[in-house]
């Protein structure tokens, strides 16, 4: 059953989320239909941009000088959760390396959200689309230029700091995701660039956000009550691990229209409360902010 996890959620990683197209027409049919049912409340997203703003931080990012990695350079993230570090491998993925501090102190990366959350494997942010008002496009943006593989024999471990890509391995553009837990199966699929060097223990309260997926999750029933009417109930199956369940129908609610929608929201790795890339920096300890 685990093997059949990382299966299904590895596909996740590269079809569901990082194939544009597919994701923001998934996105945008699922918001609509959850409003209108109100399972859940509409999310605040915090410091909302117009796309003038957000093409403005890509054109900053595109004129942004590009450095070389520096002996000594570490990678500063300050979230709405604490802080971490990073080191990053150079000798391993130059390119990402490079790229990532270019849009790192550019400040491409401030402001966005971790927008994807899946709670003991991975967490998922650096899409400057998060920071817009369109909670649909999420997971869909990049800085509007795409750097080529760099698959190396570095291992996705706990702590691991990796690119996302499309179908395309020559398609990593400034999404990344960080490892919960070891998952090797991920290993030359994406590019590994570094890894957290302090502070590990915030990756687990990220990790332990509730999301769309473990809100629904906790209504779910394994069983149909002994003696309540069976149609009253829909059965439903949980995308992560291929296990069936069970949901009662709220009252006056259609069956199929129902089931339609808590199936995709099982789907929804997004957390219920942004969680905040207040900063990235890139930077050598003897320098300053």
């Amino acid at each position: 059953m685990k093997l059949f996890s990382y299966l299904l959620i590895s596909l996740n990683l590269t079809v569901m989320i990082s194939s544009q197209d597919s994701v923001k027409s998934f996105h945008s049919n699922q918001n609509k239909n959850t409003n209108k049912f109100n399972l859940f409340p509409p999310i605040v997203k915090n410091l909302k941009l117009s796309s003038s703003g957000i093409q403005s931080i890509i054109n900053k990012a595109k004129n942004y000088p590009i450095e070389d990695i520096k002996d000594g350079d570490i990678v500063f993230m300050e979230t709405s959760v604490g802080k971490l570090e990073f080191k990053l491998f150079p000798d391993v993925a130059p390119n990402h390396c490079i790229n990532f501090k270019r849009l790192a102190n550019s400040g491409f990366y401030d402001g966005t959200l971790f927008h994807r959350v899946i709670k003991d494997y991975i967490i998922q942010g650096g899409d400057i689309l998060s920071r817009d008002h369109e909670k649909a496009n999420d997971g869909t943006g990049g800085p509007g230029w795409t750097i080529d593989s760099e698959f190396n024999n570095k291992s996705h471990k706990r702590g691991t700091l990796s690119m996302i890509r499309s179908a395309d391995p020559n398609s990593a553009g400034s999404q990344f995701f960080i490892c919960i837990n070891d998952s090797k199966h991920l290993d030359n699929q994406y590019t590994i660039f570094g890894e957290v060097s302090k502070n590990m223990h915030i990756l687990d309260r990220i990790s332990n956000s509730e999301t769309h997926y473990s809100k629904i999750k906790k209504k779910m029933k394994y069983y149909i009550p002994e003696g309540d009417d069976t149609t009253k109930w829909i059965k439903l199956k949980d995308p992560k691990t291929g296990e069936n369940f069970y949901s009662k129908i709220p009252q006056n609610l259609d069956s199929i229209k129902y089931k339609s929608i808590t199936q995709k929201l099982l789907y929804n790795d997004a957390p219920i409360s942004d969680i905040v890339i207040k900063k990235i920096r890139v930077k050598s300890l003897n320098e300053t902010n």
